[in-house]
């Protein structure tokens, strides 16, 4: 729930229709406001030469909407209204401002609906859930320590599986060696960081700049400074922003060669916005999912497990040959799945220790069970553009990285007669 000011204000001489106060009430509810405000001001328009005229309109607008804690959400320099004439010149007219309590939500400002007769260009703003818990930091496979990795994978045993499992012994067990492997691995692998090509465009100045933004924001909350030092400090350092993006983007032009024009070309067509699906009969996301999982992965009867795992003895153990054949024909680039181990990773673990992948394997096959750790996928729908249902939408379905290998090279062709059949019967069933 929030609350949406929509204002269309009308010059009238040296003063507008809707008053600054009016505009940005003070308010600890999430809080919208946008519309045409008929002003022109450096934070929503950088290259626009102001007038004294200009200054004096805007200013009182954007300082009532700073000291009410609104921050503009346009992207600075992006055109709102193109006049049909020639005596006015392009402009950003149509404003949208958030507070605090709104700014969470708030995932995009964009122009792109296609044009509607006017003059004003239609926007189209995206408010999104914000994330209670952040995402946790992905793994540099890059830089795991091998040299300290290896050793301890060579000298690790895997315990012994038990002699007469049930469903849930046995997958204990497989969870349990499956956690000493990773640990080993995850425990030497660090994190990735932002490095200084997340912001190609960052410069030494900017950071000063921040640094002086930060410095003279903070006390003005307070009332401890004025607000016109922290209006020129944050003016100063959006504008300074602009000119390095501007910068570093002609720079890339300029050095554009072969490899680098489907960059080029991806980045000006930009990325169409996430959108959220509208089903029938499905309005809240946990029945949209339900509804998307009852259609790509409809129930069917099961026969219930039996209490005692049974053991075919015609199958004979997995060799370290056939796991390094496997291996070797999965692609290091692969998507890894929910494990998010890529199959690089793997291929290290079975140079290190030639014992554990099959001794991993073996039990596996042996009582024909499919574990609960290898039946989490990552589900993803890809629609079809202009199929506005979701039966004629594409499923992808992103499984534990090492479940592939019992279906490629010998493994597949060697048990084709057993139990390979039964994991690849069971793909589609795994969500």
């Amino acid at each position: 729930m929030f609350r949406l000011y929509n204002a269309y204000s009308i010059p009238s001489g040296h003063t507008r229709s809707v008053s600054p106060v009016d505009l940005f009430p003070q308010h600890d509810f999430p809080t919208h406001v946008l519309g045409d405000i008929n002003i022109h001001h450096s934070a929503s328009d950088p290259t626009r030469v102001l007038s004294n005229y200009d200054q004096l309109i805007s200013s009182p607008y954007f300082d009532r909407a700073s000291a009410q804690l609104f921050s503009l959400l346009n992207t600075p320099g992006v055109y709102t209204r193109f006049p049909f004439t020639c005596n006015h010149r392009p402009a950003v007219l149509d404003l949208s401002f958030a507070n605090t309590a709104l700014l969470p939500f708030f995932s995009s400002w964009n122009p792109s609906l296609p044009p509607t007769g006017s003059d004003h260009t239609p926007l189209t703003i995206i408010l999104s859930t914000p994330l209670l818990k952040p995402p946790p930091k992905g793994l540099n496979w890059k830089y795991t320590d091998w040299d300290h990795v290896s050793p301890l994978l060579a000298d690790l045993t895997l315990p012994t599986p038990p002699a007469l499992p049930t469903p849930h012994s046995l997958n204990l067990w497989f969870d349990d060696c499956l956690a000493k492997i990773t640990h080993l691995i995850t425990s030497n692998t660090p994190t990735k960081r932002p490095s200084s090509y997340s912001k190609r465009w960052w410069t030494p100045e900017l950071t000063q700049l921040r640094r002086i933004n930060h410095h003279t924001s903070r006390p003005m909350r307070k009332n401890l400074t004025s607000p016109a030092l922290a209006r020129v400090a944050r003016n100063t350092y959006f504008k300074a922003i602009q000119s390095a993006k501007r910068a570093h983007w002609s720079q890339f032009l300029v050095n554009v060669d072969a490899r680098s024009v489907w960059d080029a070309r991806k980045i000006m067509a930009g990325r169409a916005p996430n959108q959220f699906p509208t089903l029938e009969n499905a309005s809240s996301p946990t029945e949209i999912i339900n509804t998307l999982l009852q259609y790509f992965f409809p129930p069917r009867p099961s026969p219930p497990p039996p209490l005692i795992l049974p053991a075919f003895k015609d199958v004979p153990p997995v060799l370290p040959a056939e796991v390094s054949s496997a291996l070797r024909k999965s692609s290091n680039t692969s998507a890894p799945g929910p494990s998010g181990i890529p199959y690089s990773i793997w291929k290290q673990v079975h140079k290190a220790n030639k014992r554990l992948l099959p001794s991993l394997f073996t039990p596996l096959l042996t009582h024909r069970y499919h574990p609960l750790a290898m039946k989490k996928a990552n589900g993803i729908v890809l629609d079809k553009q202009g199929k506005p249902d979701y039966r004629t939408c594409n499923g992808i379905c992103l499984l534990f990285s090492l479940l592939y290998l019992p279906d490629v090279g010998c493994f597949l062709f060697r048990f084709y007669n057993s139990s390979a059949v039964l994991f690849t019967l069971y793909f589609p069933y795994l969500l």
